[in-house]
């Protein structure tokens, strides 16, 4: 069993009617290459930091989440355009981070650079074009948090060298500090309405956990065993991993992406971003009723297909099917503006 508490701070928000992982980065017209010069600083295990700076000669922020060595969370924005482009880690070394954007298919925009924890500056790459990026720490005006994360796996017959074996994960920004106690006092209230008053975070996460793998142990019972006879049982081996990140750290909005990922046998996994947007100043938990006129799903649904269609390069007039999407556009009720 493995217990990993991870400290973070931070501040936020923004909404849209879908995942805003739709831009190319490159929007600037600087082809300056920021120079990389590692530099032998220590880096904390777990973090969240706020940076800001420019990118491709563009002021823009970035949120960054470390819950472990590995495993990051991300978000950047051209800070004139306002649209959060997620990032996800793609290799990490002594003293350099690698990013991809989820930008769409064939994305194969990229950061990377020297990392010291303060400054994370080096070269944007994707379209043909190479644009330098200089980003620092940036802590001020948001509200702290603190990043708890808990994992363990199990075996499906624990008595079996050769068992499958399931693997959990499940991570939280628990508001800290950096506003008003009762503002911090409804965060916590909105974002983890399941706990009861004196749960603490880890303990909410270990019984996530820990009661998922249960399960997974009660389905030994009904497993056929034929299946596991001629081979390890991929079908069975089990994944379950939930996670928070910040995509926009503003007063006074803040916006939180939950995603969860989970594969209980068949061909793939299937996993999904939900967005959570707050007016701190109300103390409110937006819903798109809040920001949108009556009528507005029409018009936004006729928006998304034209986003879609762009992003996943189906003309218009063919069938969405071509982008992997059902024939239809429609749009949820998560938001993040």
């Amino acid at each position: 069993m493995r217990m990993l508490i991870c400290k973070l701070t931070a501040l936020a928000f923004f909404c849209a009617c879908q995942s805003g992982q739709n831009k190319s980065a490159a929007t600037g017209d600087s082809n300056t290459v920021a120079s990389i010069a590692a530099v032998p600083v220590p880096v904390a295990p777990s973090f969240y930091i706020q940076y800001t700076g420019k990118l491709a000669g563009q002021p823009a922020t970035m949120q960054l989440v470390k819950y472990a060595p590995g495993k990051y969370e991300g978000w950047y924005v051209y800070d004139k355009i306002g649209e959060p482009i997620g990032i996800t880690l793609s290799r990490e070394t002594a003293d350099s981070l690698f990013f991809a954007e989820y930008a769409g298919v064939n994305n194969e925009n990229m950061f990377s650079g020297v990392f010291n924890g303060g400054q994370y500056h080096g070269v944007w790459t994707g379209n043909e074009d190479t644009f330098g990026f200089d980003l620092v720490k940036d802590m001020d005006s948001i509200i702290t948090f603190v990043a708890f994360m808990f994992e363990d796996s199990a075996k499906l017959h624990p008595n079996d060298p050769a068992s499958p074996v399931a693997r959990s994960s499940a991570a939280m920004v628990w508001p800290l500090g950096g506003a008003d106690q009762d503002v911090i006092e409804f965060l916590r209230k909105s974002m983890q309405p399941e706990m009861k008053p004196g749960d603490m975070p880890m303990q909410q996460l270990k019984s996530s956990v820990l009661g998922y793998l249960s399960a997974y142990q009660e389905n030994a019972k009904i497993s056929d065993s034929s299946d596991l006879e001629f081979g390890p049982g991929a079908a069975w081996n089990w994944e379950s991993h939930a996670t928070e990140s910040v995509v926009w750290n503003k007063y006074p909005y803040l916006t939180i992406g939950k995603m969860e990922y989970d594969y209980s046998g068949g061909a793939h996994g299937n996993y999904g971003t939900t967005f959570e947007a707050y007016d701190l100043a109300a103390k409110k938990k937006l819903k798109v009723t809040d920001v949108f006129k009556p009528g507005y799903k029409s018009v936004l649904g006729a928006a998304l297909e034209k986003s879609y269609r762009r992003q996943y390069n189906v003309p218009a007039g063919e069938s969405l099917d071509k982008g992997g999407s059902s024939t239809k556009t429609s749009c949820r009720t998560t938001i993040f503006i």
